[in-house]
């Protein structure tokens, strides 16, 4: 089965379609549903790490899904919540397409957590804009929500979330459903068109997360 790739073009400059609060909303607890929120990371600084880790095991949080390639909180989460269960699944947020084996252990992990409804999992990265949502929305499709009420979904309770890798997930569960080729095509170019007609100017959400996390 061929694989296509999102155009990146279509999550660039916008003015039509940036959050007002993009800032505020990297580092936000967005529950998608009652089971699964997106977030950014925790701090940099342990004291706020802590209070924020509070924060989400006040929220009911049982499971963390971390898949930033650059670090993990794995050691401080065992130190200060160590009821969490810590699923490390990092890789770099390059653009490049994501393998079937990641997407295979995010199916994984959401699985633990899907398959008891007392868990709830914060599923995050770095920004929380594209590694993060993208993750959700993999956890979304393998766990029975239309590929196209996922994106809305996550966007919905998460407006950063670009989810640029989402192309690639409906790509691998097409694959894993024995999927033809044009329906693998079908449900990519709707994957597409839901993205061209919910734009998000990234480039500006990106700039607002980095200036709130220099201050």
């Amino acid at each position: 089965m061929r694989y296509r790739q999102t155009p990146h073009h279509i999550f660039g400059y916008n003015p039509e379609a940036r959050p007002s609060n993009a800032g505020a909303i990297w580092r936000t607890l967005c529950w998608v549903n009652d089971q699964i929120a997106v977030s950014g990371d925790l701090s940099d600084f342990e004291s706020e790490a802590v209070a924020q880790l509070q924060k989400w095991v006040s929220e009911g949080v049982t499971d963390i899904i971390d898949l930033r390639g650059e670090a993990s909180h794995e050691s401080l989460v065992r130190k200060h919540a160590p009821q969490i269960r810590y699923h490390w699944l990092g890789v770099d947020d390059e653009g490049d397409r994501r393998t079937p084996e990641w997407f295979e252990a995010i199916k994984a992990a959401a699985a633990l957590v899907f398959g008891n409804p007392n868990r709830k999992a914060v599923i995050h990265c770095h920004m929380g804009v594209n590694r993060g949502p993208s993750a959700a929305f993999t956890a979304l499709i393998t766990n029975g929500v239309d590929p196209i009420e996922a994106l809305g979904q996550i966007r919905a309770a998460h407006p950063i979330a670009a989810m640029i890798y989402a192309g690639d997930a409906i790509q691998w569960f097409a694959a894993q459903q024995g999927n033809t080729q044009e329906q693998s095509d079908a449900q990519f170019n709707a994957v597409l068109e839901w993205h061209k007609q919910n734009p998000l100017d990234v480039g500006y959400c990106i700039q607002q997360i980095g200036q709130r996390y220099a201050a």
